[in-house]
């Protein structure tokens, strides 16, 4: 998977989970985005080197809904968008 690939599959599961969660997206988002963070903090990572590490582990590999919930995370985290209107 290339880089445009991989930026296509982030923005998918970040409109995937709008469409999901409706209302609800950004309070459903936060417990994902405060991780990210924490991650980038701890390890002086960027965005999608965080979400990287984090896909490492088995909690995350087991879990494809925090799976979609962390891609949408880096996508808010570096380009946030808009409320709907």
């Amino acid at each position: 998977m290339n880089e445009v690939q991989v930026v296509a599959k982030l923005y998918e599961c970040r409109d995937t989970a709008k469409r999901f969660f409706g209302q609800e997206y950004k309070k459903k988002l936060e417990p994902y985005t405060h991780i990210i963070k924490a991650v980038m903090k701890a390890n002086n990572l960027e965005e999608i080197q965080a979400l990287f590490k984090i896909s490492q582990t088995e909690t995350y590999q087991e879990n494809p809904m925090g799976q979609m919930m962390f891609m949408a995370a880096v996508v808010e985290l570096t380009e946030p968008s808009q409320p709907e209107g």
